[in-house]
């Protein structure tokens, strides 16, 4: 145990370049999620309404979360999950950009910034997780606890369907368009499904892992982030065709209730052990 607690750390070039992604991630939460109705002056384009600014917002923050924990965490197998759904994300934002270009402003600052973070980025995370992955053994840190097989096939189930739906909806927008409670543009659809691609990634890797301190971050960034979806719909609940009696809230909630009862359990039985 003692050589796994040694071995299973992260490594200076990943501290680094999750402290220079940091402050982006940040930059983009308080300017999409306070500030929607700005976004074509402050972020890299329009984004409308603003719902859809807002859901990104806060999905950036909980991308923030996770590499603070890159930064200032002891253990690497702890954050290691998240790095994988993170490039899938980033590959298709740049994909996204590249498919749309004619809606951007080449000149347009924020849009230059946009472009140089998803150019460097699908290459740049894959790098840091391919350097860092052998410090992982897979052994159960002290204190650690089992998931239940249960909520790991639950886990997996759910993101091979957010996965599915998320290449559904990029390959064609039209259908994502038509289907989502509030207005998408076919950017906006692409953009969305690259954040429903980086869920199903994650669930499908989280799943795979049967330590409890693995799960733990994973959960909390997608816990912070969708607990401010709900925020942000209550508050612009006038974005949605027909309020929040829709498909899409009601699933968030449910499985945020599902996601605080496990967190709540395993918590409980990490400190019974």
């Amino acid at each position: 145990m003692s050589k796994q607690i040694h071995e299973d750390k992260i490594r200076p070039f990943t501290r680094i370049v999750a402290g220079v992604v940091v402050p982006f991630l940040i930059l983009a939460f308080l300017i999409l999620y306070f500030f929607p109705q700005e976004s074509g002056e402050r972020f890299a384009w329009a984004i409308n309404p603003p719902m859809t600014a807002m859901f990104m917002g806060a999905g950036y923050i909980g991308g923030a979360w996770l590499f603070v924990n890159a930064i200032f965490g002891k253990r690497w197998h702890r954050v290691a999950p998240g790095f994988l759904p993170v490039t899938t994300f980033t590959i298709a934002m740049m994909l996204a950009t590249i498919l749309h270009w004619n809606v951007f402003e080449p000149n347009h600052f924020p849009f230059i910034l946009w472009l140089g973070l998803y150019v460097v980025t699908p290459f740049l995370v894959p790098l840091v997780w391919l350097l860092n992955r052998s410090a992982d053994h897979g052994t159960p840190e002290e204190g650690d606890v089992i998931v239940p097989r249960v909520a790991r096939w639950s886990l997996l189930l759910l993101g091979i369907i957010l996965l599915l739906f998320a290449l559904g909806g990029f390959a064609r927008p039209t259908w994502l368009i038509e289907l989502w409670p509030w207005t998408l543009s076919p950017l906006t659809a692409r953009i969305m499904s690259g954040w429903f691609a980086l869920l199903g990634v994650g669930g499908i890797v989280i799943a795979r892992d049967v330590r409890w301190s693995a799960w733990k971050v994973g959960l909390q960034s997608i816990g912070l982030w969708h607990v401010l979806v709900v925020i942000a719909a209550v508050v612009q609940r006038s974005d949605f065709a027909n309020g929040l009696g829709n498909w899409y809230f009601v699933s968030v909630i449910i499985v945020l209730a599902g996601m605080l009862l496990l967190y709540l359990m395993m918590e409980g039985k990490r400190k019974g052990a």
